[in-house]
């Protein structure tokens, strides 16, 4: 399967690294990361809010986050979206989605005191949260309305990754990635998006929490789309060059029993949600 799977931020960490070892003694870090955003109100004024990030990183790049960085430092990352799946104690399934680090950039200044303090409401302030997928549809989307009459749909795109084991064995895994659109392109997307079709999405990644009835805590990462391309052919008229050419040697089929029940445990109740 011909897939995209690509997360770039530019934020702030919100504590120190944690950096540990596994036991064959290769560096392992865990980071937490804040990004802004801005988005209108349901009463059209503009407002700020705030996303966080739980990013891993590895072998020199967890060395370096351990001797460089700490609680405030500013920091660049690219890599692949990856959501880890587990049962907790009373036998519930959890998830918790993460971006696995492959490049990292480190931004404050050695000389802080030239440093230029830049209103938050300049074009030039601000902060980076993009992600990018190219994957399948995993199901129809349904197109909802918000109290206030917004379009607003969600749906899950399956894309996979691979890479080589110690034992230079190939090895894959799927990821599933909950998308959520509003308005006009909500509208146009629920036309076309059907399920097992392939798409381009690009947006911004936000968590949301919420509580189950029994009291605890349940969270799910979403990407807040801007931009949704149909990649499929759109019949015999259209224009060929135009179609992505799929190049992989991946078999991987998905099966409806590989989408994890997050996508229909989680979904969005627009009510709920500030923008």
């Amino acid at each position: 399967m011909y897939a995209l799977n690509r997360a770039q931020i530019i934020g702030q960490l919100i504590q120190d690294p944690e950096i540990r070892k596994t036991p064959s003694g290769q560096s392992v870090g865990d980071l937490r990361i804040v990004t802004k955003y801005f988005f209108t109100d349901r009463d059209g004024n503009e407002q700020e809010g705030n996303a966080y990030h739980s990013v891993v990183v590895w072998r020199g790049l967890a060395d370096i986050c351990g001797q460089y960085l700490r609680a405030g430092s500013s920091i660049y990352i690219s890599g692949r979206i990856e959501t880890d799946s587990w049962e907790d104690e009373s036998g519930d399934k959890r998830y918790k989605t993460r971006i696995v680090a492959d490049e990292m950039i480190m931004l404050d200044s050695k000389n802080m005191e030239n440093e230029i303090d830049i209103p938050s409401s300049s074009l030039v302030s601000g902060s980076l949260n993009k992600a990018e997928i190219i994957g399948n549809l995993t199901r129809d989307p349904d197109i909802r309305q918000t109290p206030t009459g917004k379009n607003v749909i969600s749906f899950s795109v399956a894309t996979n990754y691979s890479w080589k084991d110690r034992e230079g064995n190939t090895q894959e895994k799927t990821e599933f990635h909950n998308i959520v659109i509003w308005d006009k392109l909500a509208e146009e997307s629920s036309k076309y998006f059907k399920k097992g079709k392939k798409v381009y999405i690009s947006g911004r990644l936000q968590t949301r929490s919420w509580e189950t009835p029994d009291g605890k805590k349940r969270y799910t990462t979403e990407i807040i789309a801007d931009k949704a391309m149909y990649l499929n052919s759109l019949g015999k008229n259209a224009n060929i060059q135009n179609t992505p050419v799929s190049v992989s040697t991946s078999n991987t089929k998905i099966s409806d029993d590989m989408i994890p029940d997050i996508n229909y445990e989680t979904d969005i109740k627009p009510e709920d949600l500030p923008f």
